[in-house]
């Protein structure tokens, strides 16, 4: 058998015992096929020895009770097609001979689609919609050995039932010593109609006298490296910065109303012939000179409020065409807390009035969808990240979280991708109507209905209570995402593995996207105090559901690793699962949709790589704040009547040569954001290549936690301003009065310590002020 392919029929030996001895008989690969025979054997223990060598398997005396019949469910399925065998058809078949019981001359007699298959012949299903020629996919049928029924003649009906013809996996045998040769050549296994394709072909070539038949085996691709960890990671930092970018949006918006009105009025200015607009670009040019003659110039600032309008912030002083501006100084310990008044020329002036005026529409969102988060938050959270981690794993509620999840994303899939996108087409074809309140609903409806009373006007006063004004594209939007979230929701409960279908992961993760860009949008961080204490108890939370809890739970488990993956993977042997997909011994190994998963990408063998949206969310916090700081200084050094820079204080040589050796300053001198979402970009990849080097699942944020922190924390001890960063930026407040007002009092304790600061506050103002 030198250089041959040995076709092996599978038998009542294992799979490595006949690799292995087609490997010594010199074969170069073994090709293993299915067989009926195989699903049958005897019951050698019942037998008894009479003193003869290896009686058990050389007696002739066995009968129908000693045989092993296929197993149901495993070996054949009777929903796919079953027949009855009278007694005469059942008595020409053979499962009494010698060696294993089972006579290969049956396989004629019970495989096919003509007269000749006795299950064809004696079809169970005669006369019904279905037949055993067209439901049995393998055309093949086992005898059960059950009888099921008498006929009038007083014999006995036999079942058979449609054989499972199906890949198997070639398991190795347990029995064989560790220390045995190992198998080196191919082996694969094919299904008998696999193999009764091969047989013929191989035949013919024999009786033909023809070249033999020339065998390629090659094995199935599959990539060494795995390319969706690459992009889950690069997908996690994008999803992290957007979101965290996006989170400052309504400052931005302020400060491009307040250079759009800076640039207007130094345009008409210039128009005019005047001198104003020398002027200002000659104190621009040297204040320039002078940032560059200092290193860096703190341009944030905090605004004057003396009520709770907008535009009460800006305020002109003894009338002289200049407005008096509180701004906070640089915090670094040479300035201490000391704060300066600022004197702004009329342009200046007129840029504080732009900012007020561009916010009036933001105030009502940011007191009605927003909340800052405390400390107590914090522990609170991490209480209910747990409980909620420890009932999912225990319940196995998993469905419930689907449903949660589709419903939840959806309203996030409409308001940050839907609603806007929809606007713009509208706004793009000048077609207004969809933007325009509906009148059946609009305020004087709705009063006019309710005073004349009624059903009717009972139920748009309800309508109005809850929803207010509704515009056509709101409607629409809604219909779009929630149509989408019940499709995604349709095709996770209705195919086994979704994750397997473009469509489900792709839906599941830009709903992941969505929710993350609300979840930032609308939770703010305003301290890094606080940061602080719900990032450290993340981050043993993180360690102790994936790490410690496999040494409590009964079968080793990770808390964290089964609940990702819907319960960890299917408990049932791959082959029932193959036919029974939708059996509970089946269910698991699906990422729960509470996170980022992208399938392997061309491994037939599945799988993905998967990231939390916790390990985005929770670092998140703190690059948002990071963001929406570096743009409230922005837009204080704009009201302030400054470029809008914003330095980096971190590396005060940043102008001079030894900014080279200084890295924080090297990839960023803008602030703070942008080297916290390098430092997390770098978390993620570190932990993403412990994946692959531990072999097991790792808590994200044990790498994302220091990465991040550590750099705001090291970034805000060398620009000396980590104190203000501790308690709250006075930036942020300043931005936050200039945009929304005076912030709601909400207790008396609260009051007084606001009555003290504004009080504070004026006798600052009434000190020397310092031009700039």
């Amino acid at each position: 058998y030198l250089q041959a392919a040995l076709l092996v029929p599978r038998g009542r030996c294992s799979f490595e015992h006949k690799a292995l001895s087609a490997q010594r008989l010199g074969a170069s690969a073994v090709i293993i096929y299915g067989t009926l025979s195989s699903r049958y054997s005897l019951n050698f223990t019942n037998s008894t020895d009479d003193g003869s060598t290896n009686d058990a398997k050389t007696r002739s005396d066995y009968t129908k009770d000693d045989v092993i019949w296929p197993q149901d469910k495993l070996d054949y399925d009777c929903d796919y097609g079953k027949a009855y065998l009278p007694s005469s058809a059942k008595n020409g078949l053979d499962f009494l001979k010698m060696p294993g019981g089972y006579n290969s001359q049956n396989d004629n007699m019970l495989t096919g689609k003509s007269e000749n298959s006795l299950c064809v012949k004696y079809d169970a299903t005669e006369g019904e919609d279905t037949s055993f020629a067209g439901s049995c996919k393998s055309q093949r049928c086992l005898v059960t050995g059950k009888n099921v029924s008498a006929d009038s003649s007083g014999g006995v009906k036999y079942e058979a039932c449609c054989a499972w013809d199906m890949h198997v996996w070639l398991y190795q045998d347990s029995s064989i010593a560790k220390d045995a040769e190992d198998v080196t050549i191919p082996s694969v296994f094919i299904t008998m109609g696999e193999a009764a394709e091969l047989l013929d072909l191989v035949r013919g070539a024999e009786d033909s006298g023809g070249d033999p038949v020339v065998l390629s085996i090659y094995e199935r691709y599959r990539p060494q490296y795995n390319a969706s960890a690459l992009l889950i990671w690069a997908f996690g930092v994008f999803v992290a910065w957007i979101a965290s970018y996006h989170s400052s949006l309504e400052i931005r918006r302020v400060s491009k109303v307040v250079m759009k009105h800076r640039e207007m009025r130094l345009q008409r200015e210039h128009e005019r012939g005047g001198d104003g607009y020398q002027q200002q670009q000659q104190q621009q040019q040297q204040q320039q000179q002078r940032r560059g003659d200092n290193g860096h110039t703190q341009q944030s600032g905090r605004p004057r409020s003396r009520s709770n309008s907008p535009s009460a912030n800006v305020e002109n002083a003894n009338g002289s065409g200049s407005v008096a501006l509180e701004m906070p100084a640089n915090s670094s310990a040479a300035e201490g807390d000391q704060e300066r008044t600022i004197y702004q020329s009329s342009a200046e002036a007129d840029a504080s009035g732009a900012a007020a005026i561009a916010t009036q529409n933001v105030a009502p969102r940011h007191d009605e969808e927003s909340l800052e988060l405390t400390s107590a938050h914090a522990f609170g959270f991490i209480i209910m990240a747990s409980t909620s981690l420890l009932v999912l794993f225990f319940f196995k509620i998993y469905n419930v979280v689907k449903i949660m999840y589709a419903f939840g994303c959806s309203g996030a899939f409409a308001q940050i991708i839907v609603h806007p996108g929809l606007t713009m087409l509208f706004r793009r074809l000048k077609w207004e109507r969809p933007l325009m309140p509906m009148k059946w609903l609009s305020e004087e409806a709705v009063t006019r209905e309710t005073q004349r009373g009624g059903i009717k006007g009972r139920c748009l006063s309800c309508l109005w209570s809850f929803f207010g004004p509704i515009f056509p594209v709101d409607a629409v939007a809604m219909i779009i995402s929630y149509g989408v979230g019940a499709t995604w929701l349709w095709v996770a409960f209705t195919i086994p593995h979704p994750d397997t279908v473009t469509f489900y992961w792709l839906i599941q993760d830009i709903f992941g996207l969505c929710m993350c860009m609300l979840f930032l949008e609308t939770i703010k961080l305003n301290a890094i105090k606080v940061g602080a204490v719900l990032l450290v108890v993340a981050f043993f939370y993180d360690i102790f559901f994936v790490f410690v809890t496999p040494l409590l739970t009964k079968h080793g488990e990770s808390i964290m690793v089964n609940v990702a993956t819907s319960g960890g993977p299917p408990k049932a042997d791959p082959s029932w699962c193959e036919k029974y997909p939708f059996t509970s011994e089946c269910k698991g190994g699906d990422p729960l949709p509470m996170l980022f998963a992208i399938p392997r990408i061309f491994d037939y063998q599945g799988g993905c790589s998967m990231l939390g949206l916790g390990d985005i969310v929770l670092p998140g916090l703190l690059l948002s704040f990071a963001s929406r700081y570096d743009e409230s200084k922005r837009l204080m050094g704009l009201v302030a009547g400054g470029s809008g820079r914003v330095p980096n204080n971190a590396c005060p040589d940043a102008g001079s040569g030894k900014a080279a050796s200084c890295f924080l300053c090297c990839f960023c001198r803008n602030g703070y954001f942008g080297p916290v979402v390098v430092a997390y970009a770098i978390g993620l990849f570190m932990a993403n290549a412990a994946v692959y080097i531990m072999e097991m699942g790792q808590p994200a944020l044990l790498y994302l936690v220091p990465c991040c922190l550590g750099t705001m924390v090291y970034m805000g001890y060398k620009a000396g301003e980590l104190k203000d960063l501790w308690e709250g930026p006075r930036v942020i407040r300043a931005a936050d009065r200039l945009m929304y007002g005076e912030p709601h009092v909400e207790n008396a304790e609260e009051e007084d310590q606001g009555e003290e600061r504004q009080v504070l506050e004026d006798g600052m103002c009434n000190e020397g002020a310092e031009m700039t």
